[in-house]
């Protein structure tokens, strides 16, 4: 995931993209780019400044108005708007962050355990939000509520490598089950040849 954000470098190979890919990237880690002091404003104010025109949301033209309008739909109104970041639950800094990203308009999302520290009404949101997304997310998560409320693939990452899973959420939860049976019998198998 840190690979595919730029945030760590290839170990091998190289990366290839798209003309006209535009990241999203959450991890709990990004919660650090927020300033204690600063309000849910302020930061959306800065981002606007610094985001190219072509990357905002239509009728985002960077005028407070329309972001607090748009600090509103990720529950940021009125006082909230105003509250300073360093105040907030770690649920409601997260969704701070998933509203910076989202302004951004990426086409690609990347989520790395997006529901710590949410609460139960802001992870149905993201659920309902990514259903929504029109770009492409990789989502990795523990959330299982969240992967069978949104995903169209799973993808196995085992053994050093990524591959196609065929089957849903409860496909790979049996899937799981019947390699640790097999790894069971493996093993025993190996202590009689031992002894």
């Amino acid at each position: 995931m840190k690979t595919v954000a730029h945030a760590l470098a290839p170990i091998a190979g190289e990366i290839s993209e798209g003309k006209g890919l535009n990241i999203g990237y959450f991890a709990q880690q990004e919660l650090d780019v927020l300033r204690p002091l600063d309000t849910p404003l302020e930061h959306m104010i800065r981002l606007a400044r610094d985001t190219p025109a072509h990357l905002r949301a239509p009728g985002q033209s960077g005028i407070e108005q329309s972001l607090r309008t748009f600090l509103g739909t990720f529950n940021f109104s009125g006082d909230m708007g105003h509250q300073a970041v360093g105040t907030m639950s770690g649920g409601e800094k997260a969704r701070l962050v998933l509203c910076m990203i989202v302004w951004q308009r990426p086409n690609l999302l990347l989520l790395d355990e997006p529901t710590n520290h949410l609460d139960l009404a802001t992870r149905e949101a993201l659920g309902m939000a990514l259903n929504e997304f029109e770009g492409t997310v990789l989502l990795v998560s523990h959330d299982r509520s969240l992967l069978r409320a949104v995903c169209d693939e799973f993808w196995l990452v085992t053994k050093g490598g990524v591959e196609p899973f065929d089957g849903d959420l409860d496909d790979y939860q049996q899937f799981l089950r019947d390699e640790a049976r097999r790894m069971r019998e493996q093993a025993a198998a190996e202590q009689k040849v031992i002894a």
